[in-house]
């Protein structure tokens, strides 16, 4: 098989993929078998491998890729990128690392795996090396805050916020973690307002951050507020017993002890044994209602 022809076989195979795979499939692999030596059908397949999730296939082809082009910095990257998706964030580094004029979405990931690796540190070093050669990509912001959360590095998190929107505009996610940081920092009312204006942008869905919107909305002395967020995560996740605890304190704070048994009993559907918690709470609503 000729070089142009080999190139027309990759090309009609990868053509073929979206209508009849197998039949793609095939001429890749025979294109393999006729052109040992040459490093473009291996790609080609290993990416076929990584559109399915198939990545320890495609690290097969890709590493014999690598042998026949080991200058090749094109596999090294998708290498990475397979390791990393497999959870080997360790040797999706090493291939990383062996690139040698990277990229921003190599560092990138590169500083996403050190961060699975609880390598806060690094993490955030490397994430502001880039933020000094590319400021204007909002995900760049969003790593480096969510590890300098981790630090309780709260003012330091905040300027970067308050640099990103000067960058990138206003963004759901950056006014979300924006709220995150005073919640944390437990400036409740700034939290409050963050919370609610990230809800209004895109409607938090995950029951734990709707608890720390009910937080802040109570400690704001904000009870209505904080039950009815309460309540969304409830519908989220009616299985969270933690949940229904800090409604019913709240409902038996202002009195409410009709609003207190139907949420009982609506716990009740989902939990089949309650927490000595719950236990405790139920006991008193049903004396005082009595």
């Amino acid at each position: 098989m000729s070089d142009q022809q080999l190139t027309n076989t990759i090309l009609r195979a990868e053509a073929l993929m979206k209508s009849n795979w197998i039949h793609g499939l095939n001429l890749l692999e025979k294109a393999v078998k006729d052109y040992p030596e040459d490093p473009r059908p291996y790609m080609s397949l290993a990416e076929f491998y990584i559109r399915r999730q198939l990545f320890d296939k495609a690290i097969k082809n890709l590493q014999t890729a690598s042998k026949l082009a080991p200058q090749n910095d094109s596999i090294k990257y998708l290498l990475g990128n397979c390791y990393f998706a497999t959870g080997d964030y360790r040797t999706a580094i090493v291939y990383y690392d062996m690139i040698k004029n990277p990229f921003t979405d190599v560092q990138y990931n590169k500083a996403l795996a050190l961060a699975h690796l609880g390598e806060t540190n690094q993490c955030i070093a490397l994430t502001k090396e880039l933020l000094n050669k590319v400021d204007n990509l909002p995900f760049l912001y969003f790593l480096l805050v969510e590890q300098l959360l981790r630090l309780s590095e709260y003012d330091e998190a905040l300027a970067y916020i308050r640099r990103a929107e000067q960058k990138v505009g206003k963004h759901g996610h950056l006014m979300f973690l924006k709220a995150i940081v005073y919640a944390q920092d437990q400036k409740w009312l700034q939290a409050y307002n963050a919370f609610t204006e990230a809800d209004r942008i895109r409607p938090l869905k995950e029951p734990n951050y709707l608890f720390s919107y009910a937080m802040s909305a109570l400690h704001t002395g904000l009870d209505d507020k904080a039950i009815e967020i309460l309540f969304r995560a409830v519908e989220k996740d009616p299985y969270n017993h933690a949940l229904y605890e800090q409604i019913l304190r709240l409902q038996i704070r202002k009195g409410r002890y009709k609003d207190a048994i139907e949420t009982v009993e609506k716990a009740e559907k989902y939990i089949t044994r309650f927490t000595p918690v719950l236990n405790l709470l139920k006991s008193r609503i049903k004396q005082e209602d009595t």
